[in-house]
């Protein structure tokens, strides 16, 4: 005995499978495109998010100096690794009297306004560029004449009576290229 289909039916069943199999390669071939594209969108993403770090980074460190320069911009530069840096620049913008809630009446103060300009890379396309603007207040008259560089004090013991106080910190922005 035979156990075979004969007749017109017998080909209908091989071209709906090779339909369903033709269907379902084409949804492979699209979808992996799709996964490719979301994967490097992700990738991307994460650097950028690496590179506005470094940049924040960047600003804690140029925040943290002991003396700001008010005659000339002050540069640094920090690499975790090669491809992971940041660099930035400090620099004077203006001394104004000092704004409201900042004023002491036993001592003339003035503002020293400053901007900070950092610029964090992750990778060949990830860059991060960050501007900080902040204010010392330091002892004097905002007209008076200007010294080289402010030393920051950061606790009472030792502090020379011109020294300015810790940074305080204005606007932050994100530039975008």
């Amino acid at each position: 005995m035979r156990a075979g289909v004969e007749g017109p039916e017998s080909g209908v069943v091989l071209a709906v499978v090779l339909m369903v199999l033709a269907a379902l390669s084409l949804l492979a071939v699209a979808g992996k495109g799709d996964v490719a594209l979301q994967w490097l969108q992700v990738r991307n993403a994460r650097e950028y998010a690496e590179a506005v770090r470094l940049a924040e980074t960047g600003v804690g460190m140029a925040l943290s100096a002991e003396r700001f320069r008010l005659d000339a911009p002050q540069s640094g530069r920090y690499c975790r690794i090669a491809s992971r840096c940041v660099e930035w620049t400090v620099r004077h913008v203006e001394t104004t009297a000092p704004p409201a809630g900042f004023e002491e009446a036993e001592t003339p103060k003035r503002a020293l306004h400053f901007e900070i300009g950092a610029l964090g890379t992750a990778g060949p396309r990830a860059r991060a560029p960050v501007v900080v603007g902040f204010m010392l207040l330091a002892h004097g008259e905002p007209d008076a004449e200007l010294p080289d560089d402010v030393e920051v004090c950061r606790a009472e013991e030792d502090c020379p009576e011109d020294a300015a106080e810790p940074p305080v910190r204005r606007y932050w922005r994100e530039d975008v290229e």
